[in-house]
């Protein structure tokens, strides 16, 4: 009911919103060199703002995807982001994420699982509210080889998330321990 187009970095629709969930996809690979102006203006707002941690090199734009989602995010809010690697990002950045504790599991999917790139691809699960017993955990699921081929390839897009790989990472995150977690094959 409220989509709203425009740039996510120096157009924010959603100003002084706070959600309890954010799913993000950015894009991968682009800078942030067009819109600058307006990202430095909101970082210099410091905690007011949504980049007041630091700023990522400018060729590092999808680092400030993961800012916007935070600061949009209520105090026991949860996100899912799409992230196409560990995040290096610059020195404050990688502070601000490890005593934050926030990130609370990284989920590796497949090659291949997305139209536009066959790299490797993450979904970090980031809540402001963990349990207790995650607190100063990142649990790291594998599931690189959870899926099934497509029988005709859609770009890079070669293979599927089945709903049973779905479920297989939902039972595992859910059950948040160290196992080897298999589909059940259907005889």
């Amino acid at each position: 009911d409220n989509m709203q187009f425009g740039d996510t970095l120096d157009d924010d629709k959603f100003d002084g919103y706070q959600f309890d969930y954010c799913i993000s996809n950015p894009p991968f690979g682009i800078d942030w060199k067009r819109e600058a102006a307006a990202v430095e203006a909101e970082h210099k707002k410091g905690s007011a703002g949504r980049f007041g941690p630091g700023l990522p090199s400018k060729s590092d734009g999808q680092m400030l995807f993961l800012l916007n989602g935070l600061s949009k995010l209520k105090s026991a809010g949860r996100m899912a982001i799409i992230q196409n690697g560990p995040g290096p990002g610059q020195t404050e950045l990688r502070r601000y994420r490890i005593e934050s504790d926030w990130l609370d599991a990284i989920v590796q999917l497949p090659n291949d699982s997305f139209y536009n790139t066959g790299i490797a691809t993450y979904i970090w699960i980031i809540t402001k509210d963990k349990p207790s017993e995650h607190i100063g955990k990142v649990q790291l699921i594998d599931a690189s080889k959870c899926y099934e081929s497509r029988r005709k390839s859609i770009g890079n897009k070669r293979v599927d998330i089945t709903e049973a790989c779905r479920e297989l990472i939902v039972r595992a995150y859910g059950e948040y321990r160290d196992q080897t977690y298999e589909r059940e094959l259907e005889s």
